[in-house]
């Protein structure tokens, strides 16, 4: 591998400094070359579907895309290897930081103007991503159990609500659909926020067509805003504007059942097995503060510390 890096590069490996990061178990870590050049290697053995993906869509991301070039993929002796310029910055901290959060939703917009309509085909959609994974409502409405969730483990709130929940699930598919490439996974941790304030967009691997607006809900909904209203800023953003309710509602209903499939599986990590308890209790000692909160404002239950609302569209 270091000498097929070495031939793309066109200069010899002098150093490699690994970086933590990622659930792939790749190799992963900036290359200093004997030109004093750097690059960003990420390697990973066997098959790697969400690698290939990031190749097909790093090779296709326009110029104007806030992200690392990429370099180069190959594929040497069973390993998949992708290499991409090293992006200036850090990660953003959590809970977010408003300016850093600015940054990383400029990126989003900027990526929906440059990735609508998708420059790159034969990606699933969004409904393709989850489908397997997010189905519950429904069968735990008419059989009383889902694999290892039954009713009797949910919380009381879902209990009271399943039938709307159910009903929601049947349509989410058919309103969460677009043709703006996105990234999907805009977790934190999958941005970099440079010393000019610039946020970058790294890890492509989960590259999927859908809405617009699908985007700016991730990194409202998988990371800790602290005391920000993520409703408050989605409903302010350009792209959250041109969504309609129902459509977000649908999506957000989805990941609901997403995260509680998720949490009831052996091995969920920590934050998955207390989503679904925070969405129940509306406890925020037991997720990130506007988690509970925010889902709530999907079915139009009584907000914590607030009064009823009507559903309407929120990033949580």
């Amino acid at each position: 591998m270091r000498r097929a890096a070495e031939a793309r590069l066109g200069a010899v490996v002098r150093e490699f400094e690994e970086r933590q990061g990622g659930f792939s178990g790749s190799v992963l870590g900036v290359v200093t070359l004997s030109t004093g050049e750097q690059a960003f290697i990420k390697a990973v053995r066997g098959d790697a579907p969400d690698h290939r993906t990031e190749a097909r869509v790093g090779a296709a991301l326009p110029p104007a895309v806030p992200t690392p070039r990429m370099r180069f993929a190959c594929e040497r002796a069973g390993w998949l290897l992708l290499c991409f310029d090293v992006a200036p910055g850090a990660l953003p901290h959590e809970p977010w930081r408003p300016g850093e959060l600015s940054a990383a939703l400029e990126a989003v917009t900027v990526c929906a103007r440059e990735l609508t309509p998708s420059p790159v085909g034969g990606l699933p959609t969004v409904a393709g991503r989850l489908a397997g994974r997010c189905e519950i409502w429904r069968e735990l409405q008419r059989d009383g159990a889902q694999g290892p969730v039954t009713v009797d483990g949910i919380g009381a709130w879902e209990r009271e609500h399943l039938s709307r929940l159910a009903s929601v699930e049947v349509t989410w598919s058919g309103l969460v659909t677009g043709d703006t490439l996105l990234h999907f996974d805009l977790r934190h941790d999958n941005l970099l926020v440079g010393p000019d304030g610039t946020a970058r967009i790294i890890d492509w691997g989960r590259a999927c067509a859908g809405p617009a607006w699908a985007d700016p809900v991730c990194p409202l909904l998988l990371s800790d805003l602290g005391d920000l209203d993520p409703e408050e800023i989605f409903s302010r953003h350009p792209l959250g504007t041109a969504a309609e309710p129902e459509q977000v509602d649908a999506f957000l209903v989805a990941l609901a059942g997403y995260w509680t499939r998720t949490a009831a599986l052996p091995g969920a990590c920590p934050a998955a097995a207390r989503a679904p308890r925070a969405l129940a209790a509306g406890d925020d000692r037991l997720a990130p503060p506007p988690l509970a909160r925010h889902v709530a404002i999907v079915t139009g239950r009584t907000v914590p510390g607030g009064s009823p609302r009507a559903a309407r569209l929120s990033p949580r």
